[in-house]
């Protein structure tokens, strides 16, 4: 069965990037939403349920880092990528701290996400037992539930 994918970002250029970049893994993944704001993009994750959401740091509305809080409360199983033009350590720092599991920066989109799409596979194809392979895409871990 194919992950499920929700890509929210309000610059139409970057919604289409992902999509034609995830392409190569269309037997594998389903981009099931997209959404220009965070209002847009929770409507459809609650409505769908995605196994990953790829978000935008800044958006109108709820911010990336307010939207993935609101993922993780709900939906804590479902995968966070936050992406953005922001590269400073702060920005990543936020990602980490609201929850996301990884940050692509948007200035390596194209070699990074990937990668960080196809750890995901490996680890939702073994169970979640195969550690995240390091790129440029900076992961995060959440810390264990008690």
């Amino acid at each position: 069965m194919p992950l499920t994918i929700v890509v929210a970002d309000d610059a139409a250029d970057y919604r289409e990037l992902v999509r034609v970049l995830l392409r190569p893994l269309a037997d594998m993944l389903t981009v099931v939403g997209e959404a220009a704001d965070s209002d847009e993009a929770l409507a459809l994750v609650r409505l769908h349920r995605p196994d990953v959401v790829i978000t935008d740091l800044i958006m109108p509305r709820l911010n990336g880092i307010e939207l993935t809080k609101y993922i993780r409360r709900e939906l804590p199983q479902t995968t966070i990528i936050q992406m953005s033009s922001y590269t400073e350590d702060a920005y990543r720092l936020m990602a980490s701290d609201s929850g996301a599991d990884a940050f692509v920066s948007k200035q390596v989109i194209a070699t990074s996400l990937l990668p960080a799409i196809r750890d995901l596979i490996r680890r939702r194809l073994s169970g979640g037992a195969v550690p995240c392979r390091r790129s440029q895409a900076h992961r995060h871990r959440r810390p264990a539930s008690d």
